[in-house]
């Protein structure tokens, strides 16, 4: 909670910069998420500054094996060496790898460095941090080197990317249905009007029921990843009478599981927070929501994303307004490993007048 805390605070006075000015929001929630996705992962974060020629080399690093990955996805025979070395992208997705994987083998060195000052009493360590607890399994001998660079290489590319795009998506459509962008402001306020500081605890954060309503049905009309692989392990008979075989690839849709009207009724692709109401989630398939897929190959970083979330647009909400002219009707998707748009909208953001303020 508290590097949420630091860097949610950290990008609210940057957003003052842009204050009433029509702007693209994406370059700067991906920066935001990739520096916390560094320092839970890594207990260190990427350089600050919006113009930083690292900061931007590394984002640009991390979205060509982004967009590099979904075309290997779409293109199966991407995945041999043999067909990649004649692909147009082949050199700048490796050198976009080789860059990614030099800064992470650079923080493991620097942290087992630091491993060795914490033996001569001279540091202690976070364990809460990944890297500190991977070390301690490589000295173990359950882990080796490259283990541990590509454990680190897949949390912090999952965590940031998926984030980022959530944060985006929710402001993106509170912008959109401002009535409940201020329902969400109401609640938030109730919580940081008794408070002395604007530090958000893990118990304000069980508190943000509305808040909840909205990133999850967020989550449903934009699956974060829209679809998902598995292979059967064994012979599967589906309840439509459907026989899966032993072995098969099978493609699970999310994106349209989220819209079925027969789930979610006639207005399934309408966003509406009062989806998640208890009294509409009742008889609702447990497999009818499912952003982060389920059973034991969920995804396990669900809770650190569900938190990131919460402190992050509890922060921003509480302190500005987001408005847009895009319409909802006009959003258009494009394929990707992640939800993405073929057209980002544009905010403004004003700063909220709150001397007036007064909580029933």
């Amino acid at each position: 909670m508290p590097i949420f805390n630091q860097e949610a605070d950290k990008l609210l006075n940057n957003f003052e910069m842009f204050l009433t000015e029509e702007i693209d929001l994406t370059k700067i929630f991906q920066n935001y998420t990739l520096k916390i996705a560094t320092q839970t992962t890594m207990g260190d974060t990427i350089p600050s500054g919006g113009t930083n020629k690292f900061e931007e080399g590394l984002l640009s690093c991390y979205k060509c094996v982004q967009e590099s990955m979904t075309q290997m996805c779409f293109s199966p025979w991407l995945n041999f060496k043999v067909f990649r070395r004649f692909w147009t992208n082949h050199s700048t997705y490796t050198e976009a790898k080789s860059e990614i994987r030099k800064y992470i083998r650079n923080l493991i060195i620097q942290k087992t460095k630091e491993e060795r000052e914490v033996t001569q009493g001279k540091v202690e360590l976070d364990q809460n941090i990944f890297i500190h607890r991977a070390l301690d399994l490589v000295q173990k001998g359950h882990f080796n080197w490259q283990d541990v660079e590509d454990e680190c290489n897949v949390i912090v590319f999952g965590a940031f990317e998926t984030t980022s795009n959530t944060i985006l998506y929710v402001l993106m459509l509170l912008a959109m249905f401002p009535q409940y962008q201020n329902k969400v402001f109401e609640e938030i306020s109730s919580i940081f009007f008794c408070k002395d500081d604007n530090e958000i605890s893990y118990s304000d954060t069980q508190q943000m029921i509305y808040l909840d309503m909205v990133i999850n049905e967020t989550m449903r009309v934009m699956a974060p990843v829209p679809l998902v692989a598995r292979q059967t392990d064994q012979q599967v008979e589906l309840s439509n009478g459907v026989v899966l075989a032993k072995g098969i690839q099978v493609a699970i849709n999310i994106f349209n599981i989220h819209r079925r009207k027969d789930i979610w009724g006639e207005e399934a692709h309408i966003f509406n927070p009062d989806n998640f109401l208890p009294s509409n989630l009742e008889g609702k398939h447990p497999y009818a929501f499912i952003p982060f897929t389920k059973g034991i190959r969920n995804c396990i970083g669900w809770r650190y994303a569900l938190l990131s979330l919460k402190v992050t647009v509890a922060k921003l909400i509480w302190r500005y307004q987001f408005t847009t002219t895009y319409k909802y009707h006009n959003l258009n998707f494009v394929e990707d490993i992640t939800i993405k748009l073929r057209e980002m909208p544009l905010f403004r953001v004003y700063e909220r007048n709150k001397a007036n303020l007064v909580i029933e």
